[in-house]
């Protein structure tokens, strides 16, 4: 009987919704709860009891309003060089939020970690590399030519007003 109840549940749940979904209907999703499944980025920025995460789903970015203590969960947050937890994050979705000033923003009422984020290593081809060594060669091989034609100027010039006097 639990089982069966918990199998109807399942699969009534709503599946995540794209955060451009979430913007582009808003209209359609606003003040109702809904289920996202996104990648942490940046920080948490604490107020009090409640803090603030960024999510990205890769087809936009949302602010997630929540009570603290979800957040500690959270470890890696998403930045250049750091792939952010994947988060899904059940909640009440605001087009115009009256207790932020009417941002759009997600009120979270829950919070699960789906995977964990990693460091991302960032390799740099190896045609980057030649033509960086060339720069520098070019460059360098300017700079010398550069500087033996001014010398050579310079000691022309020497020559000139010694003659003069």
């Amino acid at each position: 009987m639990v089982s069966t109840i918990l199998s109807l549940l399942l699969a009534f749940q709503s599946p995540a919704i794209s955060i451009n979904q979430l913007i582009s209907e808003s209209h359609d999703f606003d003040k109702k709860t809904i289920m996202i499944e996104a990648e942490v980025i940046l920080e948490v920025l604490e107020r009090g009891d409640h803090a603030w995460i960024n999510v990205n789903d890769g087809t936009n970015a949302i602010g997630v309003y929540l009570p603290i203590e979800m957040t500690e969960e959270i470890k890696v947050f998403g930045d250049y060089n750091h792939r952010g937890d994947i988060v899904s994050i059940t909640g009440v979705f605001s087009r115009n939020c009256d207790e932020h000033g009417g941002e759009i923003d997600i009120h979270a009422t829950s919070l699960k970690i789906v995977e964990r984020g990693f460091v991302v290593k960032h390799e740099i081809p190896m045609w980057k590399w030649i033509v960086t060594m060339f720069g520098v060669s070019l460059s360098s091989l300017l700079l010398i030519s550069h500087r033996k034609r001014k010398g050579k100027l310079t000691k022309r010039e020497a020559d000139e007003s010694l003659d003069m006097k």
